[in-house]
């Protein structure tokens, strides 16, 4: 399959840190996850505080001006009581289980002792249609039980199938040293990371079916070598004669770059004609907020349009970027 032509219509961040929510978002505005409510779309973000905390923030847009978007406030905040949590949240994905019930999964930061890198994965729950949420009792919600995911587990995507959760999952291995002659981005002691998977009955006590990653890092089967492969975005599509199941997700080498798989099942995977060293969303222009990197993107389909809000330079201290894809 070729990949979407995509248009990024806007040189400027569509959302630049402190525009809607002042000190709450002053560092970072960051790995959106959107969904549409209605007749607007909503989104929850990675918000970095001027106080260097991390909170999950709300803003709503219409649907024909998908940019022009309202802060709705603080979803939820830094747990400075807990070890895994108290910096606070990060990359979200929200899903409305039912009219009322609704999941908000996310990446903790805080202090795991031993670990390297002090991440976790949590959930919170609303039983309002998100108006008000609380943290699931039980988080770290995936415990780090496999040699996969022994170091951290990160970002996720979620989808409910015929009554099953089903959770793609960035899942941290090891840190080994870094290969002679490889470049990269963490120094001489770098991270494996890769996509690991499981499933739920009710999308808060997950069972892991496999051995291994669904999606690892190519290492030397490209150019620059590879040691992460994380944060999925997935579409389901239903067309007879197309992949069931198109995954992006962020590689790493050097730099994040937007690559495409598809599979059948959701579990085997297949990498899609590579589009260069710069991925599938490339980079900005020169000078431009997302001209070393474009990462953590969002995916939604509207009509028979790919919408895409995607993360500028460091992680979101220059903001998000907005790309839409040609119908196919």
């Amino acid at each position: 399959m070729t990949p979407p032509r995509w248009n990024i219509p806007h040189a400027a961040p569509v959302i630049a840190p402190g525009q809607l929510h002042g000190d709450l978002d002053a560092r970072r505005a960051s790995a959106a996850h959107v969904i549409q409510l209605g007749d607007r779309f909503r989104m929850v973000y990675w918000g970095g505080g001027k106080d260097g905390k991390n909170r999950i923030l709300a803003a709503e847009s219409p649907l024909d001006r998908p940019n022009d978007w309202s802060p709705l406030g603080v979803v939820i905040g830094p747990q400075p009581e807990t070890v895994h949590n108290s910096v606070g949240p990060s990359f979200p994905f929200l899903l409305p289980v039912d009219e009322r019930r609704w999941m908000l999964y996310f990446c903790a930061w805080g202090h795991q002792p031993g670990k390297r890198l002090p991440n976790t994965s949590g959930a919170a729950i609303s039983d309002d249609a998100g108006k008000t949420w609380r943290y699931h009792d039980a988080n770290p919600m995936i415990p780090l039980d496999r040699p996969y995911d022994a170091q951290g587990t990160g970002s996720l995507w979620v989808i409910r199938e015929n009554g099953t959760f089903r959770m793609w999952y960035t899942a941290i291995a090891e840190c080994f040293n870094r290969p002679v002659g490889v470049a990269s981005g963490h120094g001489e002691s770098i991270p494996r990371i890769g996509l690991a998977y499981a499933e739920s009955g009710d999308g808060l006590h997950w069972t892991k079916p496999f051995d291994q990653w669904v999606v690892a890092p190519r290492a030397f089967g490209v150019e620059p070598y590879e040691y992460i492969t994380s944060k999925p975005a997935i579409i389901v599509c239903d067309a007879p004669g197309t992949p069931r199941y198109t995954l992006w997700l962020n590689t790493f080498g050097t730099a994040y770059r937007v690559h495409r798989l598809t599979s059948d099942n959701g579990t085997d995977w297949n990498w899609s004609p590579r589009v260069g060293p710069e991925g599938e969303l490339g980079v900005g222009a020169p000078g431009s907020f997302d001209d070393h990197q474009r990462s953590y993107p969002t995916m939604l389909r509207h009509g028979r349009e790919l919408r895409c809000w995607y993360t500028g330079n460091s992680f979101g201290d220059t903001g998000m970027g907005y790309a839409v894809a040609a119908p196919d």
